[in-house]
């Protein structure tokens, strides 16, 4: 990408933080502003100006800003529509944006009212939020620490790259559970927030403080760890991921066609009504206590 292409996406990016910023209850100063999006005041009123021409009204309250939100949440945003020119415009520009993670959902309505850009943007924010859950997930498969790019902090008011060991997710995906090197805890950090995931090449190192709070995976919690790989054919795949969607960070796809979960569970019983109830379909290769538990289950059911 050029130069000037880079630039253009920062000033894309900067804007969308700008309105995840201002969707607070106590705005904040245009000085705060400009401090926490590394830039200058003036350039901040010039987006409170673009915001507006976007169906955004920014408004002040005892020297602070912020956007003033629809009265009822249900209720239909009146929003002029776009032409076919702006349409295309605005598309080409969402889509050349590979950071778009931090686009609320204000944003997507506004985007999307009658016009052509709904799908796409749609499309986007879905796809780079389940392409940060991706690098997520292999950072916990493959027990590495990770960078969590430009980190925005609501308590703090702060955007920073956190250094972390990624633990779990919660069960919406909204969140991760993690410890931070710099603070030596766990903690919660909301995946829409994170521009950017970065794997690092080092690999936890404080694996006896990681904590989740009683996380479930095929309906179970505990500190049992048994390890499990499984081949599944493409059918069981899919029931594993619309079932069972925690499992998503110890799924993966190899050479198109080879189906597969590698990874450590609490419980045996849940994993194993799965894997019963798909008879031929899943292959456990590797795993003694599962193998165990399911020929106790088939010897009862021989029964």
């Amino acid at each position: 990408m050029s130069k000037s292409g880079q630039i253009e996406q920062q000033k894309i990016l900067r804007v969308f933080k700008l309105i995840n910023l201002l969707q607070v209850n106590i705005g904040k100063p245009v000085h705060k502003l400009a401090e926490l999006l590394e830039t200058d005041e003036r350039t901040i009123y010039r987006y409170f100006k673009l915001l507006e021409a976007l169906g955004f009204e920014v408004v002040k309250e005892f020297s602070k800003y912020k956007i003033k939100q629809p009265p009822g949440q249900d209720t239909p945003l009146n929003y002029s529509t776009f032409s076919q020119e702006e349409n295309i415009w605005l598309k080409s520009l969402i889509e050349s944006q590979g950071k778009a993670n931090l686009l609320r959902d204000s944003l997507l309505q506004k985007l999307q009212l009658r016009s052509e850009v709904k799908q796409g943007t749609e499309q986007l924010f879905k796809a780079n939020l389940g392409k940060l859950v991706g690098q997520i997930g292999q950072g916990i498969s493959a027990k590495k620490q990770i960078w969590l790019k430009d980190y925005y902090s609501l308590s703090s008011e702060t955007v920073s790259d956190r250094l972390v060991e990624p633990v779990g997710f919660s069960r919406d995906y909204e969140n991760i559970h993690a410890f931070e090197l710099e603070s030596l805890s766990m903690k919660v950090f909301k995946i829409e927030r994170i521009a950017e995931v970065i794997i690092a090449s080092e690999g936890w190192k404080h694996e006896t403080k990681h904590e989740l709070p009683g996380q479930a995976i095929f309906g179970f919690t505990g500190k049992n760890k048994f390890n499990v790989k499984l081949k599944l054919s493409k059918r069981a795949y899919q029931l594993m991921l619309e079932e069972h969607p925690n499992a998503l960070p110890f799924m993966s796809i190899k050479n198109r066609n080879q189906y597969c979960f590698q990874g450590e569970i609490p419980q045996l019983p849940g994993l194993a009504r799965f894997i019963l109830g798909l008879p031929g379909e899943i292959k456990v290769e590797e795993g003694e206590e599962m193998k165990a538990y399911l020929k106790v289950q088939l010897e009862k059911a021989l029964y």
